[in-house]
């Protein structure tokens, strides 16, 4: 097999050489009639252009061919890529709850109140926000095989999230979320969830290509809940982690589908430890520190292990902190709140979006790049709230032309 490589870099040239080191069979850089090692770096170093060049891998196995060119694309290293290539690695890859967000409207003659069907589910919603940016993504969960969960696979899909790791399952129901608002566009829930699907996705149904060719794998606490899905969630978990995913939390703690408080904090905080982007709301934030300043409780949760903590602040903004710096990014202004169902999605979706144009490492981001993922949580999340619903209300990439491009 023979691609063209770009190079350009010490860090791309020890990308290549380190991609060039797990090959099992001989591997050679090429610029012209110059022909040397993939595998030493002093090599590499001495070819007369530095920009790139051709490397030529001695070997006919498709798949170890297939694996190679994953390792590359990953890592910004090809030149050209078919399509079939480029749309089997993953932006981002989300896992957990998807269900149906009934959503209050009004009252009818009778007095009694009308419910909106709406599309939702944390991961799903992240999935959908950053596919609208442009990302490539998908999402692994399960609905039942009911007229609820056939219309959220329906809905993924439009969105152009690969669902192929979505399961329907005949024997349990759709999970359902009664969505209560307030005057100022606030929330209070009511689930029916005993058992729901998205709880029963077991191990042995994961669909493993999806976590192995992800850039990022993004999950929340909510599949930690109850057995077999809390199983499931930690081997995907490791099975991403293993394969070289940026992995990403959000908590979204909900009180009422745990059985206690004191479970809950335990299994929110038994993941930390392996992740490396955490989105945690106020609430949330006290409850797994229990410590009321937001900066010192966003420092007791990066010494855990995570390089970026984002706090949501709902009108004020969000709060940034890695360990070197902590800052708060003011909100977008908005008009009129209408409903803030799925606003930390769409911010944590655009944030993402964001981190992923700058094409890098997240342990090599400037503060100034952190801040600008940030902006564009809080823009995505801004515009979110203007409209009902959690993924019928998520802009797209036309709607924050300005600040995409920035």
């Amino acid at each position: 097999m023979i691609v063209k490589v770009i190079l350009g870099t010490m860090q791309n040239a020890r990308k290549l050489v380190s991609i060039a080191e797990s090959i099992p069979c001989d591997v050679e850089l090429c610029y012209g009639r110059y022909v040397v090692n993939a595998k030493s770096m002093l090599g590499v170093l001495s070819m007369p252009e530095f920009d790139g060049g051709e490397l030529h891998i001695h070997t006919d196995n498709e798949k170890e061919c297939e694996k190679i060119l994953f390792q590359l694309l990953d890592q910004n290293l090809l030149v050209d890529t078919g399509d079939a290539v480029k749309r089997s690695i993953y932006d981002i890859t989300t896992f957990g709850e998807i269900l149906i967000d009934f959503t209050s409207r009004n009252i009818n003659e009778d007095g009694q109140m009308l419910y909106a069907r709406n599309p939702g589910g944390a991961p799903a919603n992240v999935a959908v926000a950053a596919s609208r940016l442009g990302a490539h993504t998908a999402f692994i969960g399960k609905a039942g095989k009911d007229m609820h969960g056939k219309f959220l696979k329906s809905v993924l899909e439009k969105e152009s999230v690969d669902t192929k790791g979505m399961l329907l399952d005949e024997n349990y129901f759709t999970t359902l979320a009664f969505v209560e608002l307030d005057k100022n566009g606030e929330r209070k829930f009511s689930f029916a969830r005993k058992p729901g699907a998205d709880t029963q996705l077991r191990k042995d149904e994961l669909d493993r290509e999806l976590l192995q060719h992800c850039k990022i794998f993004h999950f929340g606490s909510l599949s930690l809940t109850e057995e077999p899905s809390r199983s499931a969630t930690l081997e995907a978990l490791k099975e991403a982690k293993r394969h070289g995913a940026l992995i990403s939390y959000d908590p979204n703690y909900r009180a009422r589908l745990w059985e206690n408080e004191k479970t809950a904090v335990a299994s929110m905080q038994s993941v930390i430890p392996v992740v490396d982007v955490m989105k945690v709301s106020e609430e949330e934030l006290l409850l797994l520190t229990e410590e009321p300043d937001y900066e010192k409780a966003a420092l007791k949760i990066l010494k855990q292990g995570p390089r970026i903590v984002a706090v949501t602040l709902g009108e004020k903004g969000a709060m940034i902190a890695t360990q070197q710096h902590c800052e708060t990014v003011k909100a977008t202004p908005v008009e009129k709140i209408i409903d803030t169902t799925g606003a930390g999605d769409c911010f944590w979706g655009g944030f993402l979006s964001k981190y992923l144009k700058y094409g890098k490492g997240i342990e090599v981001l400037s503060w100034e790049e952190i801040m600008q993922c940030a902006v564009m949580g809080n823009s995505v999340a801004g515009l979110c709230v203007q409209k009902r619903g959690g993924i019928p209300s998520v802009p797209n990439k036309e709607e924050l032309s300005d600040i995409w491009s920035a």
